[in-house]
């Protein structure tokens, strides 16, 4: 096969066929109807089964938890708030987005605010403010009794220390703080209900979201670093790998996925993906790049040699078959 050299070198030696050949391929893919890559009777069973595997396999875990131990090992907080990684320019446009008027439904505030947790923590916090309140009446409310002529004002604020007296001393008092709060807990729920899905209050909201955006972005990096580290790479790993056998298991998963496919298919109809791209810019923005990368990486895998060996089966038609995957198509 002395045609074999000849043709890596060229490959090797005139880049034009490697750059023609990337532009043969993107040339193939902008004209490859974009339904052929979302095929859900070829892709659904490669899923399925590509995702149990992975969750069967014995070192999956171990693998994720090692990724994260590497991937936040990585992480170097620099001395400045999170601000200074946006672009300047784009710190506007992060504010009027997070601005822009917002009301939630009434249904979906009460399913996120109207939890045992939520209410449990009101109720605690309206019985402590409400016993702390009492209990500083005393010493708030000043002593009259030597006040010449205080008449009806000193004895209101005798009673009113009284009340404040009995609050410390009489343990019922506490009892009916305790059972008032108890009723006014669901009113709370509600009025928080009532205040978010208003549009009334939208402006509220968006003033909201615009402060926490800006103590977010104030935030020192070290900051949000300190909170990654917490995590447990080895309790993290595992509940990934937890979900993905959860999934993997799941009677309903490769119905699910035809599904999902075959919906994104009847989307594209028969378009390719020059059309669905057509108007956006893309192609023209990024074609040169994409066909020099192509180029670049075809020159390393052309010029090794495992090419130059395949190549020479090829010409001599002499491929062992342990070179052939098992699930290759019949010839």
């Amino acid at each position: 096969m002395p045609h074999v050299p000849a043709l890596l070198a060229r490959l090797r030696d005139e880049p034009r066929y490697l750059a023609a050949l990337a532009t043969l391929l993107v040339d193939e893919a902008l004209a490859t109807p974009a339904r052929r890559l979302v095929d859900p009777a070829r892709l659904t069973p490669l899923l399925v089964t590509g995702l149990q595997a992975v969750a069967a396999t014995p070192g999956h875990a171990a693998w994720l938890e090692q990724r994260l131990r590497d991937a936040l090992g990585r992480i170097r907080p620099r001395p400045t708030t999170l601000r200074a990684r946006i672009p300047g320019d784009l710190q506007p446009l992060l504010r009027t987005v997070v601005r822009r008027p917002y009301t939630p439904s009434r249904v979906l505030v009460r399913a996120v605010v109207d939890q045992a947790t939520t209410r449990d923590l009101s109720r605690t916090i309206l019985h402590t403010t409400l016993l702390d309140f009492a209990r500083k009446v005393g010493s708030i409310l000043p002593d009259t009794s030597k006040i010449p002529g205080a008449g009806v004002t000193s004895r209101l604020f005798g009673v009113a220390k009284g009340v404040a007296s009995a609050v410390g001393l009489d343990a019922s008092v506490e009892d009916r703080v305790r059972g008032f709060v108890d009723g006014a807990v669901g009113r709370v729920i509600d009025m928080i209900v009532d205040r978010v899905s208003d549009p009334k209050n939208a402006g509220e909201g968006a003033a909201f979201r615009a402060d926490v955006l800006a103590s977010l972005l104030d935030l020192p990096e070290s900051a949000v670093h300190a909170e990654l580290v917490k995590l447990d790479p080895a309790v993290v790993a595992a509940d990934l790998h937890a979900a993905l056998v959860g999934l993997a298991a799941w009677d309903r998963l490769p119905a699910e996925i035809e599904a999902a496919l075959t919906e994104v298919v009847d989307g594209l109809g028969d378009a390719t993906l020059g059309e669905l791209l057509a108007g956006s810019g893309e192609v023209e923005a990024w074609r040169g790049a994409v066909e020099a990368e192509l180029a670049l990486h075809l020159g390393h895998a052309f010029t090794g040699e495992r090419f130059a060996a395949w190549l020479g089966h090829l010409v001599e038609g002499t491929l062992p078959e342990a070179h052939v995957p098992a699930d290759s198509p019949a010839t």
